[in-house]
């Protein structure tokens, strides 16, 4: 497949996604770092003893609406929390409860929380959106280094790349910026559902079953590395949230996946 069919292809599959753009816009219901809006009777989530680290917050209200996305719920605030020393990666099953994403009804309310320890905050900033069309990456094509060229490869990551201008990939909805392998959907599956996917655990006789619901998982959010945010994922990489279809439609959020990947 030459450079032109591959990009034509990945033009067929793009889907519609939502650009998460710093903004010095005030009065912003949604926000990257700072202190997060939580209603109060809202427990400040926590792991094994140690508070989660506030990551960002969406006031689903201020979300464009693409036809695509309109199973995400139209009102209320997204709350995306996760372990403050990045001490899971998401292939253990072992690793749920290192992070929460938490839906509240309603408006965001006027004030705002300090972490119980604040030593995991990150600067803030407000937060707004924007439509992309999100293509998937060549992996998905079924494509190999040696079924094209090199140079269909980085025509392919350009693209892929364009709608941030070269800002950090910080996206809802569409398809994964993978930094690793596009299998995130698979590994969420199973994962969730006890199976270990850091080495020998693949041999799960479990799988089988477990990979035709592959398929029902959604990229819900990705946070890519971003030095004016202070915010690094392991060495340079991406943090993915992701949330089973059913679960979205039913405005479930407790068995959200995370994913983090890097270089």
């Amino acid at each position: 497949m030459d450079s032109d069919e591959v990009l034509e292809r990945l033009h067929e599959l793009a889907r519609p996604a939502l650009r998460l753009v710093k903004s010095e816009r005030a009065g912003a219901g949604s926000k990257l770092g700072g202190s997060p809006n939580l209603p109060d009777g809202v427990e400040w989530p926590s792991w094994k003893g140690r508070s989660l680290a506030f990551l960002a917050q969406v006031d689903l209200s201020e979300l464009p609406r693409p036809i695509a996305m309109e199973d995400w719920p139209s009102e209320g605030v997204l709350y995306f929390f996760y372990h403050p020393d990045q001490e899971t990666w998401g292939f253990d099953p072992e690793d749920r409860g290192s992070w929460r994403v938490l839906h509240a009804p309603g408006q965001v309310p006027p004030t705002t929380r300090a972490a119980p320890e604040t030593d995991a905050a990150y600067p803030e900033f407000s937060l707004r959106f924007e439509p992309i069309h999100s293509v998937p990456d060549v992996e998905r094509l079924g494509l190999t280094s040696g079924d094209t060229s090199e140079e269909t490869f980085d025509r392919a990551d350009e693209l892929k790349r364009q709608p941030f201008d070269g800002e950090p990939q910080h996206q809802m909805g569409g398809y994964p910026s993978p930094v690793q392998s596009d299998s995130m959907e698979l590994e969420c599956q199973l994962a969730s559902n006890g199976v270990y996917c850091g080495g020998p655990g693949l041999d799960d006789p479990r799988v089988p079953e477990l990979r035709g619901g592959a398929g029902e998982w959604k990229l819900l959010l990705q946070i890519d590395t971003d030095d004016e945010a202070d915010i690094m994922w392991g060495d340079a990489g991406m943090l993915y949230f992701w949330i089973r279809r059913a679960d979205l439609k039913r405005r479930d959020f407790s068995n959200v996946w995370m994913i983090l990947q890097c270089g």
